[in-house]
Protein backbone atom coordinates (compact mmCIF):
# COMPACT_ATOMS: atom_id res chain seq x y z
CA UNK A 1 0.00 0.00 0.00
CA UNK A 2 1.05 3.58 -0.83
CA UNK A 3 -0.28 6.21 1.35
CA UNK A 4 0.29 9.80 2.91
CA UNK A 5 2.27 10.03 5.73
CA UNK A 6 -0.25 12.33 6.95
CA UNK A 7 -2.74 8.95 7.16
CA UNK A 8 -3.37 6.62 9.42
CA UNK A 9 -1.50 3.59 7.36
CA UNK A 10 -2.96 1.24 10.05
CA UNK A 11 -6.20 2.11 9.55
CA UNK A 12 -6.17 2.14 5.80
CA UNK A 13 -4.77 -1.43 5.77
CA UNK A 14 -6.99 -2.77 8.09
CA UNK A 15 -9.73 -1.09 5.58
CA UNK A 16 -7.91 -2.93 2.40
CA UNK A 17 -7.81 -6.49 4.38
CA UNK A 18 -11.61 -6.58 5.29
CA UNK A 19 -12.55 -4.71 1.46
CA UNK A 20 -10.47 -7.65 -0.23
CA UNK A 21 -11.27 -10.52 2.96
CA UNK A 22 -7.65 -11.07 3.62
CA UNK A 23 -5.90 -11.26 6.71
CA UNK A 24 -3.70 -7.94 7.44
CA UNK A 25 -0.29 -10.58 7.56
CA UNK A 26 -0.89 -10.56 3.73
CA UNK A 27 -0.24 -6.86 3.81
CA UNK A 28 3.92 -5.89 3.32
CA UNK A 29 4.58 -2.80 5.17
CA UNK A 30 3.10 0.97 3.89
CA UNK A 31 5.27 3.03 1.60
CA UNK A 32 4.79 6.41 3.16
CA UNK A 33 4.41 9.47 1.18
CA UNK A 34 6.32 12.64 1.83
CA UNK A 35 3.79 15.74 2.32
CA UNK A 36 4.34 18.13 -0.39
CA UNK A 37 2.69 21.67 0.84
CA UNK A 38 2.44 22.81 -2.78
CA UNK A 39 -0.13 20.03 -3.44
CA UNK A 40 -3.66 20.47 -2.87
CA UNK A 41 -4.74 17.00 -2.17
CA UNK A 42 -8.67 16.00 -2.70
CA UNK A 43 -8.04 12.82 -1.45
CA UNK A 44 -8.24 13.00 2.48
CA UNK A 45 -9.68 12.39 5.72
CA UNK A 46 -11.88 9.12 6.40
CA UNK A 47 -12.83 7.95 2.90
CA UNK A 48 -9.20 8.17 1.80
CA UNK A 49 -7.42 4.65 2.59
CA UNK A 50 -4.52 5.08 -0.21
CA UNK A 51 -3.69 3.19 -3.00
CA UNK A 52 -3.05 -0.21 -3.12
CA UNK A 53 -0.13 -1.96 -4.66
CA UNK A 54 -0.14 -5.64 -6.00
CA UNK A 55 3.16 -7.38 -6.51
CA UNK A 56 3.02 -10.74 -8.31
CA UNK A 57 6.83 -12.20 -8.04
CA UNK A 58 8.50 -14.90 -10.42
CA UNK A 59 5.27 -15.22 -12.66
CA UNK A 60 4.70 -13.17 -16.22
CA UNK A 61 1.61 -15.14 -16.64
CA UNK A 62 0.21 -14.92 -12.99
CA UNK A 63 1.39 -11.02 -13.48
CA UNK A 64 -0.37 -10.70 -16.96
CA UNK A 65 -3.99 -12.31 -15.60
CA UNK A 66 -3.60 -10.26 -12.43
CA UNK A 67 -3.49 -7.16 -14.66
CA UNK A 68 -6.79 -8.16 -17.39
CA UNK A 69 -8.80 -8.41 -14.26
CA UNK A 70 -7.70 -4.95 -13.11
CA UNK A 71 -8.15 -4.11 -16.60
CA UNK A 72 -11.92 -5.41 -16.73
CA UNK A 73 -12.96 -4.42 -13.23
CA UNK A 74 -11.67 -1.27 -14.51
CA UNK A 75 -14.63 -1.77 -18.29
CA UNK A 76 -17.19 -2.92 -15.80
CA UNK A 77 -16.92 0.63 -13.27
CA UNK A 78 -17.03 2.79 -15.80
CA UNK A 79 -13.30 3.89 -16.11
CA UNK A 80 -11.99 6.62 -13.53
CA UNK A 81 -14.76 8.73 -11.54
CA UNK A 82 -13.85 12.69 -11.08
Amino acid sequence: MSIHESADAEVAARWWAARLDLPIGRFQRPTLKKHNPKTVRRNVGGTYHGCLVITVPNSSELYWRVEGMIARLFRISGGASR
